[in-house]
């Protein structure tokens, strides 16, 4: 069985608790998940490896936590979402590994900028919840196929709906297994896969349940306050670390 480096085993295991403690814990943070590891490896490749360690903490985080989901939000989102992921697939064949990360990082910092108009957008999406969803949910299918990067979207969403921390982690966690299910044979044929890698990728994948148990103990440790001041300042990070390493 071939396995990677040392270094580089050490490093798909911190991303393994680092996948665990987001699913179960922080869900907006997903995207710095990408933006790690794809320093190390080519964007592309990075989409696809981390896509695994999302499926399994996925599962984790959906077995916690799907009693507690907002079910009817999810499914009126449906669509816009897949329609999302069409056009992300489409923009995967013309996008190359240095443009993926600067496109997606511009889209959640333009999100993230409007943190300030929350109130006002809340009253818009009491008034007009079909446009905001409609809205939000084109933006994180797209977001998700071309960079795992639909957690601060759903975020800044999620909690204009005024959701609790467990309802929220809850929802985001049959949004994302249903969302990183459909992606499956869109990566498959953009060969996003390397099949080399798995060996490396199944024997540190157990960590994402002990990362995942860390995150459950911190959502019941954390105030709502401070939670969502996390997610929001998370989901700024995450933007800008995209941003940046188009530059380097």
């Amino acid at each position: 069985m071939y396995l990677l480096s040392p270094e580089l085993l050490m490093l798909l295991a911190v991303v393994a608790l680092f996948t665990g403690f987001v699913k179960a814990g922080m869900p907006a943070l997903g995207g710095l998940i990408s933006a790690v590891v794809a320093l190390v490896f080519s964007p592309r490749e990075a989409l696809g490896i981390c896509l695994i360690y999302l499926l399994v903490g996925d599962c984790v985080a959906v077995s916690f936590y799907w009693r507690l989901a907002h079910l009817s939000e999810l499914k009126k989102m449906i669509m816009p979402v897949f329609t999302g992921i069409v056009i992300g697939g489409v923009m995967l064949s013309f996008l190359d590994d240095r443009n993926l990360g600067l496109a997606i990082g511009l889209m959640v910092m333009f999100l993230v900028s409007l943190e300030p108009l929350r109130p006002k957008l809340t009253e818009l999406a009491i008034y007009y919840p079909k446009s905001v969803r409609t809205g939000s949910g084109l933006f994180a299918g797209v977001s998700t196929t071309i960079g795992n990067a639909a957690g601060p979207i759903t975020a800044l969403y999620f909690l204009l709906l005024k959701l609790d921390k467990k309802t929220f982690v809850g929802t985001s966690s049959i949004f994302f297994i249903t969302v990183n299910t459909t992606k499956l044979p869109i990566f498959y044929y953009q060969d996003l896969f390397t099949v080399a890698y798995f060996p490396s990728i199944a024997i540190t994948a157990p960590l994402v349940y002990v990362g995942a148990i860390l995150g459950r103990s911190f959502l019941n440790w954390v105030s709502q306050v401070w939670f969502t001041r996390i997610i929001l300042a998370g989901t700024a990070i995450a933007g800008i670390w995209l941003i940046v390493r188009y530059f380097l």
